[in-house]
């Protein structure tokens, strides 16, 4: 049997949550938004190595520093010094871009559910991973 969202109404504020690429960019983290991952300075402490490491897909992040981490409501509610109340005021005031907070439908990698699992269409086709190459490659 399978169950799904009984809610279908995405515009209530409850199941929408600050963009983790807003809320960064609010802060001024010097970060590259075609990316999905990276590193940057950590914004909640002064940093001269980039420790602060955010990933937009999963729309987390972690301080490998001060080992602080979390979502985007996190990052509001420790650069803030507020409690989640005032992390979402904060959020709606500023108007940041949201994205949905909940799972829904969609197909979860790594998941144990069968039905929900997505599997890859390439077979062994590793070049279009991406346009990064390393350095020791670059030659």
């Amino acid at each position: 049997m399978r169950f799904s969202r009984i809610d279908n109404d995405h515009q209530d504020q409850e199941h929408e949550k600050p963009a983790l690429e807003a809320v960064l960019e609010h802060f001024g983290v010097d970060f590259n938004s075609q990316r999905a991952s990276g590193m940057a300075h950590c914004p909640l402490h002064e940093d001269d190595n980039p420790s602060f490491s955010w990933n937009t897909d999963r729309q987390v992040w972690k301080c490998h520093s001060c080992g602080e981490g979390g979502d985007s409501y996190t990052l509001i509610m420790k650069k803030e010094k507020t409690d989640f109340v005032g992390a979402k005021r904060l959020a709606a005031s500023l108007a940041f871009a949201t994205r949905d907070a909940g799972g829904g439908n969609r197909g979860l990698s790594g998941s144990s559910y069968a039905g929900r699992r997505k599997v890859s269409t390439r077979s062994g086709d590793r070049t279009r991973r991406g346009n990064y190459v390393p350095a020791w490659r670059r030659r």
